[in-house]
């Protein structure tokens, strides 16, 4: 059987995640794409594939091939493109891997201008915020916010944002302005949960180059920066988050900053590719981008969003469904940062 296309039918598959819905894309029989599967699965002696009646999973070893399948999928299609007389723009799907927030403020307007500057380019974005070895074969781009462990991908630094510590008016107006972290043990405070382990993220403050890590106990535990913020701004308490993130707010005055004298760089962001995706033009398209508009050795300023420019009322984001969880106690999964 075609070896490429028995890939291309396990591509689609797991894009897909029904055999039926594969093979009526590739106009194949159902029993047609099983064939494919099996004899697949049968030359390279692994599952890669757990089937029920309701849901495929991939296994390990299907993470790792399906990896590899659409990079060899993405360079037949680059280097036909290239063969055909295109001009030898980057093409082909590129597989995203940002925390929400990121792609929100930073990302999301300035889509615009990359996808006219590469229009071949099919971007594909998700925000798992993990760092696995399953993760990293999985996307072709990471964004992640530090520390990270040593995960032997590439990094490139991208430029550094202030983590403040803000609360609405609201909550502000029958309580003392705190005027030391210390103070904030007396407040409602709404921490950052980290899902791998389910602890909670200490709060960090920094003055005349001396820095304070506290443990506050609180009664609010959200994993997800958006959703942490929109929390402030219903009054529930004061919150920590990355200048980008709450400039508009800030100076709309749904938000309004405390401590101000113990504000600190926020931990570093970092994009992050595998080693096998370090020759793809793909790749380096989209981070020469970022690096064009957030370079490592200044403060990132957010650029200014459509939808926010041409309304002058107050216009709150949705918050993402995905990556949310809300605790006053323990919870399960992964995250580095604190947006």
């Amino acid at each position: 059987m075609d070896k490429l296309r028995s890939m291309e039918v396990f591509l689609a598959v797991v894009e897909r995640r029904s055999l039926s819905a594969a093979a009526a894309a590739l106009s194949l029989s159902p029993s047609m794409v099983s064939t494919h599967l099996s004899n697949l699965e049968g030359e390279l002696g692994v599952r890669l594939l757990n089937r029920t009646t309701r849901r495929l999973n991939l296994t390990d070893e299907g993470l790792l091939y399906h990896a590899h399948c659409r990079q060899i999928r993405d360079d037949i299609a680059a280097m036909e493109s290239l063969l055909n007389g295109d001009g030898g723009l980057p093409c082909g799907r590129l597989h995203l891997d940002v925390p929400s927030t990121i792609a929100q403020y930073l990302i999301m307007p300035l889509l615009p201008k990359f996808r006219r500057r590469y229009p071949d380019i099919r971007l594909h974005f998700s925000d798992s915020e993990q760092i696995s070895e399953s993760v990293e074969n999985q996307y072709d781009v990471m964004i992640r916010l530090g520390p990270l462990r040593d995960s032997g991908m590439i990094a490139r630094p991208l430029g550094y944002s202030a983590l403040l510590t803000v609360a609405s008016p609201h909550y502000l107006k029958n309580r003392d302005m705190p005027l030391t972290p210390e103070d904030l043990h007396g407040h409602e405070c709404i921490n950052y949960l980290v899902e791998r382990t389910g602890k909670l993220l200490p709060w960090v403050f920094e003055q005349d180059g001396s820095q304070i890590h506290l443990q506050i106990s609180g009664g609010l535990s959200i994993t997800q920066g958006n959703t942490r913020i929109e929390a402030a701004l219903n009054g529930l308490g004061i919150v920590q988050g990355m200048e980008f993130h709450l400039g508009d707010m800030l100076r709309a005055g749904h938000l309004q900053q405390v401590l101000e004298k113990w504000t600190l760089r926020a931990p570093r962001m970092e994009i992050l590719y595998p080693q096998g995706r370090r020759d793809s033009r793909k790749v380096h398209a989209f981070i020469d981008f970022l690096l064009e508009h957030y370079p490592a050795d200044r403060e990132i300023v957010a650029p200014p969003r459509v939808h926010l420019a041409s309304s002058s009322a107050r216009r709150i984001d949705p918050v993402p469904s995905s990556r949310m969880m809300l605790a006053t106690g323990h919870a399960t999964a992964n995250n580095n940062a604190r947006e």
